[in-house]
Formats: C-alpha cells, structure tokens, sequence
C-alpha cells in the first residue's frame, strides 16, 4: 500500500511541477515585445499614390528605387518595395508642430508631390507607427 501511494505522490509531483514549467515558459513567450532596432534609410522612391488631407496630414504610397543607410543602422528598406509612409514633424514645447523647422517645412512640401515624381526621403521603420519619413530633400528628382 506503502508503494502505490508513494507512486501515486510521486506522479502527482512531477505531474504538477511540469504544469509549473509550462505556464512558466507561457508567461516569459507573452511578456517578451517584439522590437524594431532603431533605423534610418536614405532612399530614392517613385510616388505611386499621394493621400492629402492637409499639408501636415498625409501618406505616400511609394516603389523604393534606391536604397541606403549608415553603416552602423541597419537597412530596412528594400529596392522594389512598395511601401506606405507618413511624415514624422518635429514637435515644439507646445506640443505642436515646429515651423520654424526647416526639416518640417520639407515636409509640409512634400505633401504637394503628385504620383509619378521621383523623391528622395530619409525614413525609418518603428513597430507601431510604421514607415515614418523624416526628410524630404527638395530636388531629389535626377
């Protein structure tokens, strides 16, 4: 009698500690985020579709033609990739959209663009915003 209820407390033992390894391994899979490291791309794109609201609110759908970064960032662009962006502002202390910098003022004129131009862009891809263009060099067309 000794032996069974000895097994029987032995395979309720393991039983509820590989219980304890499961949910354990479960919880640490959930908690980890997914992360994008931080990037920046220079590339040279063809507007395929401009959808302006305003000249601070709009998004490009964009084939990226050429494609570079900096050596220590890695490149998320890929040549050939459709891709749709949206501009990234500087904001001021005000909580709102900087003028005076020249970076938005770029930016408030690439909304203008028309499909079919060719522009050249500084982007960067984030986990929850997307494609987010940060520059827009003016007569980036060759």
């Amino acid at each position: 009698m000794k032996i069974i209820l000895s097994f029987l407390f032995i395979v309720v033992f393991f039983f509820s500690c590989s219980k304890k390894t499961e949910l354990t391994e479960q919880q640490k899979s959930k908690s980890q985020v997914t992360t994008i490291k931080e990037n920046i791309s220079y590339i040279s794109a063809k507007v395929l579709e401009v959808n302006r609201k305003s000249p601070t609110n709009y998004v490009l759908k964009i084939l990226i033609l050429e494609s570079n970064s900096d050596e220590n960032l890695p490149n998320f662009a890929v040549v050939n990739e459709e891709i749709i962006a949206k501009p990234r502002f500087i904001i001021n202390d005000k909580n709102e959209i900087a003028n005076d910098d020249s970076r938005n003022l770029n930016l408030k004129e690439l909304s203008k663009v028309k499909s079919g131009e060719i522009v050249k862009l500084t982007v960067t891809r984030t986990l929850n915003e997307g494609w987010l263009i940060l520059d827009y060099q003016k007569n980036g067309a060759n």
